[in-house]
């Protein structure tokens, strides 16, 4: 194995390609990829699976990304859901939580992403609103608003007081897990767009998608430095 590289593991979504949903495909935008391979990193997609094999993909990496997709299932933080939407998969949920407390287990940092922020948020025991409004920009091209960071964060020291980001989530951290605070918010109505672990795990997680901003928005691409060299 070629040690020179750090192996970065993104979580893959299984989504059909066909219009009857029979033809399923393990996948991820792309631009983790890029984002990683730019940093120095080596990215390897990890479809869903059973939970068993968890321990093995973690062995295998170095650092783990959850990315973006369906809701969270409401069951896993004590409500039932309360809107129209069949945009679920439990099992990936699961299957996540498991790749995530196995990362957790191995000390292998973790970076949560859109759904991947509010999975860790669950799983450390906050809550989430099903439904929020303005937070829809539609595709995940440039940017549709800024965010205020919190003084001596991670988020600051990458994007500085004040960044642009982009903005596709229709869901959104409501109680924030204990063990980690809000490093960046939304000016406009204070929804939290970033999350740090005090607790000396390494995880951190963003609401926005900053693998498509990695060489639009100062900070995206730093981010996957972070990511690779620090965290």
């Amino acid at each position: 194995m070629n040690m020179s590289r750090t192996i970065v593991g993104v979580s893959a979504n299984l989504c059909p390609v066909d219009p009857e949903g029979k033809n399923l495909h393990s996948s991820v935008s792309s631009q983790f990829a890029e984002g990683i391979r730019q940093a120095g990193g080596l990215p390897m997609v990890i479809p869903m699976g059973d939970p068993s094999l968890v321990k093995d993909y973690v062995e295998t990496i170095d650092k783990l990304i959850l990315s973006g997709g369906q809701n969270v299932d409401p069951s896993l933080y004590g409500e039932e859901k309360t809107i129209e939407s069949d945009d679920y998969n439990i099992e990936r949920d699961q299957f996540e939580l498991a790749l995530l407390k196995e990362a957790v287990r191995q000390n292998k940092p973790v970076l949560g992403i859109c759904r991947g922020v509010q999975l860790i948020n669950v799983a450390f025991g906050g809550t989430l609103n099903q439904e929020i409004e303005g937070h829809w920009q539609g595709l995940p091209f440039g940017t549709s608003h800024s965010i205020e960071t919190k003084k001596g964060s991670v988020v600051e020291q990458l994007f500085g007081q004040a960044s642009r980001i982009n903005s596709v989530h229709r869901q959104s951290i409501k109680d924030l897990a204990p063990n980690f605070r809000a490093t960046a918010f939304d000016p406009r109505d204070h929804t939290i767009e970033a999350i740090e672990a005090v607790d000396g795990h390494r995880i951190m997680g963003l609401q926005w998608h900053p693998e498509y901003l990695v060489n639009e928005e100062e900070g995206n691409l730093e981010l996957f430095r972070y990511l690779l060299q620090e965290l």
